[in-house]
């Protein structure tokens, strides 16, 4: 996982689709979100940068997401698991969640929300719409021209 220094609090993606990550990031840097996208391909790292374990124990190089993108399709039902850790850690239960899954399904949808997901979006539409969920989310971003909200 890479940790550019900024002075914006990351967006954390974990998906084991580098490209799908790729194009969430491309998605957000052309609305030209300052927020730094950070990538992270494995349930059990994201739930050790989360909780600041380890390595990630130091918030001013590993700082709290201000948001977390997982996808729920991570083997061994690492999505759930990481939407989970998110929901069940005092510091984190208030950081949004988007799901994304393979398909609109309503299983999934069901499942995500009873987990605290703040929204839940099927892949092939994710990468484009991603922006808009997290502008709706009232939370204060870093984006050019969006104001930011308490």
């Amino acid at each position: 996982m890479t940790n550019p220094p900024s002075p914006h609090p990351p967006v954390l993606v974990v998906d084991t689709d580098a490209a799908h990550t790729e194009l969430v990031r491309q998605s957000l840097t052309t609305a030209r979100l300052l927020n730094p996208v950070l990538d992270c391909f494995d349930a059990d790292v994201a739930l050790a940068y989360l909780r600041g374990l380890g390595e990630y124990a130091d918030r001013d190089a590993y700082p709290v997401p201000s948001v977390v993108v997982v996808s729920f399709d991570l083997p061994h039902q690492g999505g759930q698991r990481v939407l989970r850790g998110v929901r069940e850690s005092l510091l984190l239960r208030g950081t949004p969640v988007i799901a994304i899954g393979s398909a609109a399904d309503e299983d999934g949808i069901h499942e995500a929300h009873r987990l605290g997901a703040s929204a839940y979006l099927a892949r092939p539409l994710a990468s484009r719409v991603i922006l808009d969920v997290i502008s709706g989310l009232g939370m204060p971003w870093s984006l050019p021209g969006l104001q930011a909200t308490s």
